[in-house]
């Protein structure tokens, strides 16, 4: 009875990031599925790709959240950022993934509602502006890179789920679903904000996809 528990639940949590995916401009359409094969081989796989992609996604949250940040919650985003650039296992990194993400969505939310939002990236200084500008593409194309992998994450966990023996294996990509549909949530709700800022100060946004290439952010 626990093991069957233990799959229904790991199921659902795996389920739960779709609608952020769909919210995202319908991506869960696009994208790519197991290929079937060797169960620990396509998880390598997955963790590999989550692993470049989050780093990605994290380093280009606390960039946008830096630009607008006061000189002590810039230290506090730059001490994450280093943190992230640390990591070298996709296994060990989710802790690492978490709290960023935790600590930046706040943040990010916080940001979009601004009424003025606008007028503060047009008085940003234009070295800010450009790391706004970077943070914002590079997020983007993070995320669309997370559709391309997601369906993938999906086989595993339904694989999982019928085989007891690759549960506790799982467990990670449980957690970077999770967190690539929180990302997906973003990207469709308070992105698209400092889009239309970035904008409105006549500042240009690359045109994000999964075959984009994320411009460097050495430092925020």
């Amino acid at each position: 009875m626990k093991k069957t528990r233990r799959n229904i639940v790991i199921g659902t949590l795996a389920a739960a990031s779709v609608p952020a995916f769909a919210q995202f401009g319908g991506m869960l359409g696009g994208g790519k599925s197991s290929g079937g094969g060797n169960f620990d081989a396509d998880l390598k796989s997955f963790l590999d790709k989550s692993f470049s992609i989050e780093a990605t996604a994290s380093k280009a949250a606390l960039a946008i959240c830096s630009a607008f940040a006061s000189e002590q919650k810039r230290a506090e985003f730059q001490t994450l950022f280093t943190d992230v650039g640390k990591q070298t296992d996709p296994k060990e990194a989710g802790a690492t993934f978490q709290k960023v993400q935790e600590t930046a969505s706040a943040e990010l939310k916080k940001l979009a509602e601004s009424q003025d939002l606008e007028s503060q990236t047009k008085n940003l200084s234009a070295e800010k502006q450009k790391l706004l500008a970077k943070g914002v593409g590079n997020f983007l194309i993070g995320v669309y890179k997370g559709k391309d992998i997601f369906s993938t994450g999906q086989s595993l966990m339904s694989s999982a789920t019928s085989n007891p023996m690759n549960l506790t294996k799982a467990a990670p990509v449980k957690d970077a679903l999770s967190r690539l549909g929180n990302a997906a949530s973003l990207a469709a709700g308070a992105i698209p904000k400092f889009v239309k800022a970035l904008q409105g100060a006549n500042i240009s946004v690359v045109t994000a996809s999964a075959s984009s290439k994320e411009e460097d952010i050495a430092a925020i």
